[in-house]
């Protein structure tokens, strides 16, 4: 006798987690920009890395990594549901990366200079693979709830 199928559901399944903010590592990266052009460009990238432990584990991980960099050509691609940012790997650190406008970038910066970020929370989709697209993150000095 045969199974009936199941209809795969196409409500998104999504988790949430905050975290706790340990260090950061701000860094700047300078590079030439068509090298090869008649007038090459100086193009300046910053980047920031925040580490911290998640209130509760995914997958029984609690370290995570937040890699942000601002991009000033940041849009919303094809892709739903759509995203801020992605999970790229859960182990051995749960790895986040997310790019932003550069006036968000330098609120997040400063907040991470003047010793004010001190909670970070996500909201994605459930992992898949060891991935997942972040559908929300907010960063702070007070754990949201």
């Amino acid at each position: 006798m045969l199974k009936p199928r199941r209809r795969k559901s196409k409500r998104l399944e999504t988790m949430q987690r905050n975290a706790v903010i340990s260090s950061f590592t701000p860094s700047m990266r300078l590079g030439v920009r068509g090298p090869n052009d008649r007038e090459p460009e100086i193009e300046g990238r910053a980047w920031l890395e925040l580490r911290g432990t998640l209130v509760e584990p995914i997958r029984d991980v609690r370290d995570v990594v937040f890699k942000l960099w601002p991009d000033p050509d940041k849009r919303v691609g094809p892709t739903r549901p759509a995203a801020v940012g992605y999970i790229m790997g859960i182990r051995p650190a749960v790895d986040v990366a997310a790019s932003c406008t550069p006036a968000d970038f330098n609120y997040i910066w400063s907040l991470a200079l003047s010793g004010h970020l001190t909670h970070a929370y996500m909201s994605f989709t459930e992992p898949h693979y060891n991935s997942a697209s972040v559908l929300s993150m907010s960063f702070s000095n007070e754990l949201e709830e």
